[in-house]
């Protein structure tokens, strides 16, 4: 199974994208994983969000792999426990799906467009984190759950 993270904007944080490539690297035995990004937009005033949030989705919407099934984080979406995203994953894959495609919003959030054709909306806590962070702690738990799949001691 093919894992995407598809962001908007760049890592900047070196301590995240330390993190980043450390769990992509645990990710490898288990299938591709990468993260991609599209452009974000320059915030001169937030009376703008709504415009840039369009904006960005629509380069989210052209980046979509045709086929994939998209998960949207959101900190309104559903929660799960470590136990229950491995099912949720586990599920996918004995379904078929050769690629999920997780969609990180940039720093005003995501086009609600994009949640609207979701096959998942997915909230990683009801706090709020910074979209590089999101980026990481995905990472981690797709790692983790991956790890309670094959039965490999990571998760106790």
């Amino acid at each position: 199974m093919k894992l995407t993270l598809l962001c908007v904007g760049k890592t900047r944080e070196r301590f995240v994208q330390d993190g980043i490539e450390k769990y992509l690297r645990y990710l490898r035995p288990f299938g591709d994983a990468e993260v991609r990004s599209v452009r974000e937009e320059k915030v001169h005033d937030l009376k703008d969000a709504s415009r840039i949030r369009q904006r960005e989705g629509e380069r989210i919407r052209n980046s979509l792999p045709p086929g994939a099934r998209v998960i949207v984080l959101d900190e309104r979406g559903q929660e799960f426990t470590s136990h229950e995203f491995a099912a949720y994953i586990n599920k996918a894959q004995e379904g078929g799906v050769r690629e999920l495609v997780f969609v990180i919003g940039g720093a005003l959030g995501l086009d609600e467009a994009i949640a609207g054709h979701a096959h998942t909306v997915l909230a990683l806590s009801r706090w709020t984190v910074t979209h590089e962070m999101a980026r990481l702690v995905l990472l981690e738990q797709l790692y983790r759950a991956f790890t309670i799949i094959t039965g490999k001691t990571y998760h106790y």
